[in-house]
C-alpha cells in the first residue's frame, strides 16, 4: 500500500523584548507575579514541521545550544498536543536558530508557540486561540504572548494573563540588541532577586523602604508614550526590575552596559532576565548608523542585531 504524501509547514518564530518588567510576590507554584509590557520583534527563528507516519517527535537543529530531546520546549509543545488530543501521528521539528539561546529574548517560548500554531494547521485540529492559549500557559510564562499574535501586550500573573495594547498601525520601534557570550538562566536570576529582598535576618525588606530611594515607574505612562511614538520620553521610562540583580552578579553584562553608555548611547536596558541589552530608536536610519558604528567597536565582545517591532 502506498503511504500518503507527508505534509510540511514553515512557520516563523519571532523574539520578544520586555519594555517594562516589574516583579512582585512569589507565588505558591514557585513562580513570581509580574507585570510586563511585551514587544514582538523581527528577529526570528524558522521552524520546519513535517508530518511523520511513525508516532514520534524528532527535534533537529544545527545549533549546539538547544536540547534535542524532551527538555526542549518545542518538543514539549508537540507532546502536549499529541497526548491531550490522542494524536498518533508524529512530527519532525527542524529549528533554524537565529535568536540567541538563554538571552532573555523568549526564543524557546516562541518556538513552543510556533509548534502549537503549526501543528494546529498541519494536523487540521481547528483549535481556537483560547484553547491554544490554555496549552501555552501550561508550558511556560512567555509562550502565550507568541500565540496572541500582537505587536504589544501587557502580561500579568506569571506573564500569561494577557491584555492586548492598542497602538496605531504605524508605531514601529527600532532596536539594537547587544548579546554577550553568556547564557543566563531565568530561575537563577529570580533566586538572586529573592535573596536581595531578604533583610539581614532573613525577613522581607519593606516595600516602603525600597521605594524611598527609587524612581517610580508606571507602565501606563510607557504605553501612552508608545501610542504617541514619543521615543525620547519612552526611552526614559523603560524599566526592568531584574536588571540591577543581573548587573550585580554578571560582570560581563554590567561592563558591556557601561561601555555602551560611554560610547554615546544615552539609554541602554536589559530584556527579560538577560543578558541581552538593547537601545531603542525612532528611525531606522539612526539605528542603522549606530549599528555600523557598534559593529566596528564591539563585534569582538558581543553579537549585535538590528531589529524592529513586528
Amino acid at each position: 500500500m502506498r503511504l500518503p504524501i507527508l505534509k510540511t509547514l514553515l512557520i516563523f518564530s519571532p523574539a520578544k523584548l520586555n519594555l517594562f518588567l516589574d516583579v512582585f510576590n512569589k507565588r505558591p507554584d514557585g513562580y513570581h507575579n509580574i507585570l510586563t509590557l511585551f514587544e514582538r520583534i523581527s528577529l526570528c527563528d524558522s521552524i520546519h514541521l513535517t508530518e511523520m507516519h511513525s508516532d514520534e517527535i524528532i527535534i533537529s537543529s544545527e545549533s549546539p545550544d538547544i536540547p534535542s530531546g524532551p527538555e526542549n520546549l518545542a518538543y514539549k509543545a508537540a507532546d502536549l498536543i499529541k497526548r491531550s488530543l490522542g494524536i498518533k501521528k508524529g512530527v519532525k521539528i527542524v529549528i533554524e536558530k537565529n535568536i540567541p539561546v538563554g538571552a532573555g529574548l523568549g526564543g524557546g517560548s516562541s518556538n513552543a508557540a510556533s509548534v502549537f500554531l503549526g501543528l494546529n494547521k498541519l494536523f487540521g485540529l481547528k483549535l481556537t486561540q483560547e484553547t491554544l492559549l490554555s496549552y501555552a500557559n501550561r508550558l511556560g510564562s512567555d509562550v502565550a504572548f507568541f500565540i496572541l499574535g500582537k505587536k504589544f501586550a501587557l502580561g500579568k500573573g506569571r506573564g500569561g494573563d494577557l491584555q492586548t495594547i492598542s497602538v496605531p498601525k504605524n508605531v514601529t520601534l527600532w532596536h539594537l540588541l547587544f548579546v554577550p557570550p553568556l547564557e543566563v538562566a531565568t530561575r537563577d536570576v529570580y533566586g538572586l532577586l529573592d535573596k536581595e529582598k531578604k533583610g539581614p535576618g532573613g525577613s522581607e525588606k519593606s516595600s516602603k523602604s525600597l521605594k524611598l530611594t527609587k524612581k517610580i515607574y508606571d507602565v501606563n505612562i510607557l504605553i501612552s508614550l508608545l501610542r504617541r511614538k514619543n521615543v525620547s520620553l519612552l526611552n526614559q521610562n523603560i524599566y526592568n526590575r531584574l536588571s540591577e540583580t543581573v548587573m550585580k552578579s554578571y560582570s560581563l553584562v554590567s561592563e558591556l552596559k557601561s561601555d555602551l553608555l560611554k560610547s554615546g548611547l544615552k539609554n541602554v536596558y536589559m530584556s527579560g532576565s538577560g543578558p541581552t541589552l538593547f537601545a531603542t530608536f525612532k528611525r531606522r536610519e539612526e539605528a542603522q548608523r549606530v549599528f555600523e558604528d557598534m559593529q566596528y567597536r564591539l563585534s569582538d565582545r558581543c553579537n549585535i542585531f538590528l531589529t524592529n517591532t513586528l
